[in-house]
């Protein structure tokens, strides 16, 4: 029994590891979750103390999730949390269709960082409607159009700009994205003229400062648009 429980470890860690995130490879997490959950509450059911513990742990994670929000978060602590954890990935290499520290690309960076702000701005508020808004997020892949589009509500339009070395950086907030006019990238905005981006080219996440002759993308057509919860 600890071998096969071991064997569901190693394969729910080699999912954790892959930088691509399919809905095959989302419902594969959380079976293999739940195997290894329950695999390790059936290995130590002898145990009373541990399997107390498990149980318990199980039952309030099951109440937490199901109880009501606690309303709408503070706009600016949670945007500060997006900008930090945005830059946590400030270098981590380019993997398209990546979304994870060990690849990512630009739609997978800019709704990685919302997921984890999301998470632990849920955690330090003990808010189980951010918790969820932040696994509906994981659960539900978009591209950069989709971000663009404004799909599933998530995000709304702003304004349009002829180009980010164009735009009057007055009118954008820190957590804002720019997405191409035809959708195939999206960068997010730190503030300070600075703008984030998993950049093709460069092969990595970059910090780029606007106005900036040598990003292409700077020159480009853009949809300024906002995540929903940061209006």
């Amino acid at each position: 029994m600890w071998l096969l429980w071991s064997v569901a470890l190693g394969f729910w860690i080699a999912l954790a590891v892959i930088p691509v995130s399919y809905r095959i490879t989302r419902i594969s997490s959380i079976a293999l979750s739940a195997v290894v959950w329950f695999g390790l509450v059936a290995l130590v059911w002898r145990q009373r103390p541990l399997r107390f513990a498990l149980l318990g742990i199980t039952s309030l994670s099951v109440l937490f999730l199901l109880l009501p929000g606690r309303g709408r978060p503070s706009v600016d602590a949670l945007r500060l949390d997006y900008v930090a954890r945005l830059q946590r990935f400030d270098g981590v290499t380019y993997h398209w269709g990546g979304e994870t520290g060990f690849g990512i690309d630009c739609s997978g960076l800019v709704r990685r960082g919302f997921i984890e702000a999301l998470f632990r701005r849920g955690l330090q508020r003990l808010d189980p409607g951010l918790v969820r808004r932040a696994i509906g997020l994981w659960w539900h892949d978009c591209t950069a159009s989709a971000l663009g589009e404004e799909h599933r509500g998530v995000t709304r339009h702003v304004l349009d700009t002829p180009s980010l070395n164009s735009l009057d950086h007055a009118l954008v907030r820190p957590g804002d994205l720019a997405v191409t006019r035809n959708g195939v990238h999206v960068m997010a905005y730190l503030g300070e003229h600075r703008w984030i981006e998993a950049d093709p080219g460069a092969g990595r996440v970059i910090t780029v400062m606007a106005p900036s002759a040598d990003n292409p993308w700077f020159k480009d057509p853009m949809k300024i648009v906002r995540w929903s919860l940061l209006q």
